[in-house]
């Protein structure tokens, strides 16, 4: 018997059942089938290697080699449907051409006389019972092996280029397994015609079938050289912790018993039990002491990104924080390009804040511009919810097209709209903050499985450091927010003494353009000289003028000084058309109240609310301010020149209540925003700089808590908004309406 024959049989069979074991639980695809098949058929034939090498009967050898046959025959069947499916070709009629010649050729395996097919064995390499390769129906067979080969290998080659990365890096995987494992397959065809060369298959099949199932079951694919590293060195290291104990003991059997006598069995067995202990540790030190020599280059970058990822957290400037993000990445990777979509509340969408390097989606055209927004339910966004970790574009272009999955499909689309090869979400808790898009690396490389977890880990570290830095841009601007508010009642503190001393201004202004009116008037009463007649009606009408303002401006004072007064006076009867006068005299100063319509739907007559009248005229003051920008923003944004800016206003009786109604058709109220709405500092206007995001909040103190009423604000996003106030009606007897 020959010893390293039959183990390495042993092998082949336990490394292709075990593959075809991890295929059909791990793969879904018909790719994952036919190569589970080919598995299963290379261990048939390790199966009929493994008899062959046991037995010495040349009757049994010749059953056990035709036995060998029949799986062997399709082994370069089903690989060559598989690099058809590869390079995505249907060639259905050569397909079923193949698969019934070769099923005819193992039934002649099986049936054939040995006078048509293999002859009777002999011995060869001292102890191997091999049969000879004589009879011309054996030779075709043969023939055909090695034609359905060279034509799988062919299509792989002729579609190489224009295959996604994925499929061409599982391709080159292909080839070199293919050039490793059949060229060790080979040799046992070689003995039958005559050439003594030992059949080295046993010991390279194995390899070839660990780095193609490799290729097909995982997407985020090695470098091909750490693959073949790795599977080498994991050959060789447990060939030798579980072939030298057999070698000892089969080798050296004769001489351990001199010594031993009966125990010679307890060195074979303290060495395998000395190698299985050592065999992992040897492994993993030659693996990384290998890897490091390999992956150099790699390490150094990843490194620096875990490196960089612990400083984020000190930068507090957003903008600035975003585009070092970006910047480091794209010079440290080496990269086309990097860009961060951050998470835009207040409009439902993820949008481009920070964009590092070029996006090139064609070999013709140099750029393309990257979207800058897309939304919450888009297909990319959810897939990533959905997954909950990085996604290389290549796996997704082939998941989409093995499993014909047209989500995936569309994913695949958004990504490579993006110019996206690797996309790396951030959460915070369950929160998706932000999407990190990296472009392909210039070098050409693949992301590896440690490229990944790296940039995972710096996911994660700029999440917590993007929102770190939204608080602090936050809290910053709830300060100034304050400040501002804490300025305008500091002004509005002042008033009494600002409007005293303007008031003095404007009358001495009055009493001089009065003092000069008279005089001209006692000048012309005496008689003026043609030539200054003209002279003097225009002096006298620039001071009817300076009067006629002087008034207005003391008006604007009075008007002032009622709105910043804090109401201190109490409660009386109030009339809904005086106040709402009063309010529309106070907004002329900040909207323009020409460019909106406003309709009165309410009878004059209607009963006084019980109300002070200063905090009254603020909140309506508000409500209509709030309107009109809602109004004027939607006007800008729809560009519609039939759009008619309007605001309607109700007011009816309901029982002891006065209900008033606002209703404009300005932008309304997003879903997502009408529970912020009465919340200190939140503004949904244009620009930060028309509010403080108080209005609501004031408008609801005023009403629910000064005057015991009800506040209700309802919209819809582009159709308008309503404004309800509930306030109590004022007594009808011994009560005077202001």
């Amino acid at each position: 018997m020959n010893y390293l024959f039959v183990y390495s049989s042993l092998v082949l069979i336990c490394t292709c059942l075990f593959l075809c074991f991890l295929i059909f639980k791990f793969g879904k695809s018909k790719l994952h089938t036919i190569w589970a098949l080919f598995n299963l058929s290379v261990a048939w034939w390790g199966v009929g290697m493994f008899l062959v090498g046991i037995t010495k009967e040349p009757g049994l050898a010749l059953k056990y080699w035709r036995f060998a046959h029949v799986g062997g025959l399709f082994i370069p069947v089903f690989f060559m449907h598989v690099a058809l499916i590869l390079s995505n070709l249907k060639h259905r009629v050569w397909l079923f051409a193949t698969y019934s010649i070769s099923f005819f050729f193992a039934l002649a395996a099986v049936l054939a006389p040995t006078s048509l097919y293999i002859s009777s064995p002999h011995i060869v390499f001292e102890s191997i019972l091999y049969v000879k390769a004589e009879n011309n129906l054996y030779i075709l067979s043969v023939f055909w092996w090695l034609v359905v080969l060279i034509y799988g290998i062919g299509s792989l080659l002729y579609c190489f280029k224009s295959r996604p990365f994925v499929k061409r890096a599982q391709i080159v995987y292909f080839l070199i397994g293919v050039t490793i494992g059949f060229s060790g397959g080979v040799t046992y065809f070689l003995p039958m015609f005559g050439f003594k060369i030992y059949p080295i298959g046993n010991f390279t099949i194995p390899i070839y079938c660990l780095i193609v199932t490799y290729a097909i079951l995982k997407h985020r694919l090695l470098d091909i050289r750490i693959a073949i590293t790795r599977t080498g060195i994991f050959v060789v290291v447990y060939s030798l912790v579980l072939g030298l104990p057999f070698a000892i003991g089969f080798g050296w059997q004769e001489m351990l018993k001199s010594v031993l006598g009966k125990n010679w069995w307890m060195i074979p067995l303290i060495a395998s039990t000395a190698l299985a202990t050592a065999g992992p540790y040897i492994y993993l030190y030659i693996q990384k002491r290998a890897e490091d020599r390999l992956l150099k280059e790699q390490h150094l970058y990843q490194n620096t990104l875990r490196r960089a990822s612990l400083g984020m957290g000190r930068i507090k400037n957003l903008k600035r924080l975003l585009e070092l993000i970006v910047h480091i990445v794209a010079r440290t990777v080496r990269i086309e390009h990097c860009s961060i979509y951050l998470l835009h509340e207040d409009s439902n969408q993820y949008t481009l804040r920070a964009l590092k390097g070029v996006v090139e989606h064609q070999p013709n055209q140099k750029a393309s511009i990257v979207p800058s927004v897309f939304p919450l339910d888009s297909p990319l966004v959810k897939h990533i919810k959905k997954v909950k970790e990085p996604i290389v574009y290549d796996e997704i272009s082939q998941q989409g097209q093995d499993f014909a999955n047209k989500d995936l499909q569309v994913v695949e689309a958004e990504m490579r709209c993006l110019g996206a090869a690797l996309i790396v979400p951030s959460y915070i808790e369950e929160r998706l903050i932000s999407i990190l898009v990296l472009g392909k690396k210039k070098s050409g490389k693949i992301y590896s499985h440690d490229d990944i977890v790296v940039f995972s880990i710096l996911a994660n570290q700029s999440g917590l450091a993007i929102e770190n830095a939204q608080f602090y841009e936050d809290t910053k601007r709830t300060h100034e927010q304050l400040f501002k508010a804490e300025k305008m009642a500091t002004i509005g503190t002042m008033a009494d003494g600002l409007s005293h001393q303007i008031n003095n201004r404007l009358h001495a202004m009055g009493f001089i353009a009065g003092d000069a009116l008279d005089t001209i008037k006692l000048k012309k009463e005496k008689g003026v000289s043609p030539d200054d007649k003209e002279m003097v009606d225009e002096v006298e009408h620039a001071l009817n003028r300076i009067q006629d303002n002087v008034k207005r401006g003391g008006q604007v004072v009075e008007g002032l000084l009622k709105y910043t007064r804090k109401g201190s006076e109490g409660f009386e009867p109030v009339v809904l058309g005086k106040v709402l006068e009063a309010a529309l005299e106070m907004a002329q100063f900040k909207i323009k109240l020409n460019q909106f319509q406003m309709i009165k739907n309410f009878d004059p007559d209607i009963p006084p609310v019980l109300a002070n009248f200063t905090q009254l005229q603020e909140v309506l003051f508000n409500i209509i301010d709030n309107s009109y920008d809602s109004m004027m923003q939607k006007k800008t944004t729809l560009l519609d020149p039939n759009y008619q800016p309007t605001l309607q206003i109700y007011a009816i009786k309901r029982g002891r209540k006065l209900e008033i109604v606002f209703k404009d058709n300005g932008m309304g109220i997003k879903k997502e925003d009408v529970n912020k709405l009465f919340t200190p500092f939140f503004t949904t206007k244009a620009s930060s700089k028309k509010g403080t995001g108080l209005g609501l909040y004031v408008i609801r103190q005023i009403i629910e808590e000064n005057h015991g009423g009800k506040v209700t604000f309802t919209g819809e996003h582009m159709q308008g908004a309503q404004t309800q106030l509930l306030l109590p009606v004022a007594g009808e007897e011994g009560e005077e309406a202001v």
